[in-house]
């Protein structure tokens, strides 16, 4: 993975150059340029604190065009990680890593633990950072005199900063003057710029100090000066705390530098891929294609053309309709997650080919006739079509899941696939959590991988079932007992996509709905028989709905239906239902011949079959239409 990554990105930064650059913001605060004259002293000092140098930024606003350029600044002078080997100042307190800058927290002047009191804690801190910075970052002569000089000019700016940028404002009805720096909150930082440097000066120190500090410890290098080529232990997605012995890297043969390390240069490359992370430059997930570098730059060109992210299935839905390809292959994927300590990888696999749209020709059928009354006209739902994995996604995942695993709210799109999932939002209850935490990496690899054998018919059958049964354990009977729009497109979709799993053999389960329908009509008729098992669990299901109707019951909920799908042989179903027309014979008409025609095949039914491979059928009998209820004339 890492060397994977190291190319990627070292590919992408000589592809676009100024990549680095992009989608860069400053940091909340005080941002000072400091300008140095022929001998090193001050040009822009002034009584009023000259505006053109000094600028303050608090996210309320967009920073100006100066600000931003400050902002690029900034990337190349901060330090990594907060040990000791990676800071330059003994205290902790310093945020930059660089000889041209210094960066620090308002809340240093008010730190118990340093020397001093307000600037004076910050002006201790310098001249071990800057000898450190300049030892670290600099070899010419030149450039190590610039700094000291910048040093000095710190300490003046230190010592007068109150007095930057006076503003007035109202304070219990009276005028007074304040500074931005009293103003600030105290996690705003404090940051200065030296302006006499140019930018590649800012790169070449950076990459000096990223050389050395981004190894975990510097006893792994054997040269004793390092150099791209040198090899140390990478602090990247790694830890060395020699008193947590499980950390510690018993395997790898770095004491004897043959291998497990990794060179300077590449631990500059890792550090450049978690930069492009923080600033929301590459996409989540992130396919890193191994032998078609365009396709890469043309990835990320289309992922940072507007200002907000853009999902990752708009991205590849644009690149495809860019391309005119039907596939991606031969890429590295990787699904990764910000957190305070940096980035967390929650998958990383091959893809050798990834198809975008699905290959057969599904369609979600409205077999249930689900639908809405307007204005005292009922109309069917249309038929959904599902071209792409993204359509799947949007459609079926969401809607198995109870719009847990993907959620879609106010055209709000958002799924969470690895994240940490709270039960208490979840609707549907336990049944759903579970279902949601036993197979989201399934549909995550379905869907973004490819991997079509994740999922097969025996576990959509079970995820149908138990998705169906949340809402039968949690939804109310509101009119009759197969209105349920819910379950409805549930079964839709279980009948209409079972192809989609089912590599053996084409059996089109939507079309089967509906000849049982037929089915059932002619058997209220008296024109025909059962002959199928699928016909008595459709033709019980059509009993079962029709008699839970008959319940004068209040707040009837579907619950009601648990008893009967609890029964695991067709003879214990068929005892369920004579005693359940015991209890409502009194509104049962007795000469409602339909009724008696499909009920009298129900019960004397005598295959004795397993009800869990029919359970389908049965739900399906239980929402479909019921043919009882159809008038002669239909």
């Amino acid at each position: 993975m890492i060397r994977e990554i190291i190319n990627f990105t070292n590919n992408l930064i000589a592809d676009i150059p100024d990549i680095m650059e992009w989608k860069v913001k400053p940091s909340k605060g005080l941002h000072v340029l400091i300008e140095l004259d022929k001998e090193g002293r001050w040009m822009n000092k002034s009584p009023q604190w000259n505006i053109d140098y000094t600028f303050f930024y608090d996210e309320k606003s967009e920073p100006n065009n100066l600000l931003l350029e400050l902002s690029k600044l900034e990337i190349y002078g901060d330090r990594v990680g907060t040990t000791m080997n990676k800071v330059l100042d003994k205290e902790k307190q310093i945020f930059s890593c660089s000889p041209y800058m210094l960066k620090f927290k308002k809340k240093s002047f008010i730190n118990n633990k340093l020397e001093g009191y307000g600037y004076t804690k910050i002006i201790n801190l310098l001249p071990f950072y800057f000898e450190n910075a300049r030892q670290i970052c600099l070899t010419e002569e030149n450039d190590i005199q610039l700094s000291k000089a910048f040093e000095q000019v710190c300490i003046e700016v230190l010592q007068q900063i109150k007095n930057f940028m006076m503003s007035q404002i109202q304070k219990n009805d009276i005028t007074v003057q304040t500074s931005i720096f009293d103003m600030m909150k105290d996690d705003f930082f404090v940051i200065m710029y030296l302006k006499n440097i140019s930018v590649d000066k800012y790169k070449e120190a950076h990459e000096n100090y990223l050389k050395q500090k981004l190894f975990n410890d510097n006893n792994y290098n054997n040269d004793s000066v390092i150099t791209n080529g040198t090899y140390g232990l990478s602090n990247f997605l790694n830890g060395l705390n020699s008193k947590k012995p499980f950390l510690e890297h018993k395997s790898a043969t770095m004491y004897k530098g043959v291998s497990g390390r990794i060179t300077a240069q590449g631990a500059v490359a890792l550090n450049n891929f978690e930069i492009l992370i923080s600033n929301k430059v590459l996409p989540n997930p992130l396919p890193m294609v191994i032998d078609r570098r365009e396709i890469n730059k043309e990835i990320i060109s289309l992922f940072n053309q507007s200002n907000e992210p853009i999902p990752y299935r708009i991205l590849l839905t644009k690149l495809f309709q860019k391309k005119n390809e039907k596939y991606l292959s031969n890429y590295y994927l990787i699904n990764y997650s910000k957190t305070t300590k940096g980035i967390k990888i929650n998958d990383f696999d091959f893809v050798p080919l990834f198809r975008f749209y699905i290959e057969k020709n599904n369609e979600i059928q409205n077999i249930m006739e689900a639908g809405i009354v307007k204005n005292k006209i009922f109309e069917l739902f249309p038929n959904d079509k599902i071209e792409s994995v993204f359509d799947f996604e949007r459609i079926v995942v969401r809607e198995i899941f109870n719009n847990s695993l993907v959620k879609i709210k106010d055209d709000k799109y958002s799924t969470n696939y690895f994240g940490n999932i709270d039960p208490t939002y979840v609707s549907g209850g336990d049944i759903m959590y579970q279902l949601v935490l036993k197979y989201r990496k399934a549909f995550y690899d379905f869907i973004y991988k490819s991997k079509q054998n994740t999922i097969d018919t025996i576990m959509f059958d079970e995820i149908m079932y138990n998705s169906i049964l949340t809402n039968i354990k949690n939804d109310e009977i509101k009119g009759r007992f197969e209105w349920n729009n819910t379950i409805k497109k549930k079964l839709n979709i279980w009948f209409s996509l079972y192809n989609l799993f089912n590599n053996k053999k084409e059996i089109i389960m939507a079309s089967k709905v509906t000849d049982l329908m037929s089915k059932m009509r002619s058997v209220a008729k008296g024109e025909s028989n059962f002959e199928t098992p699928e016909d008595f669990a459709f033709g019980a299901g059509q009993i079962v709905s029709y008699l839970i109707d008959r319940s004068a019951a209040a707040n009837k909920t579907y619950a009601m239906l648990e008893p009967f799908l609890q029964k695991s042989k067709s003879n214990q179903l068929q005892d369920a239902i004579a005693q359940t027309i015991t209890i409502y014979k009194h509104d049962i008409d007795v000469y409602k011949g339909k009724f008696e025609r499909l009920v009298s095949q129900v019960l004397t039914d005598d295959s004795n079959v397993e009800m869990k491979p029919l359970l389908k059928y049965f739900l399906a009998g239980c929402f479909c239409p019921c043919v009882i209820y159809e008038s002669e004339k239909k």
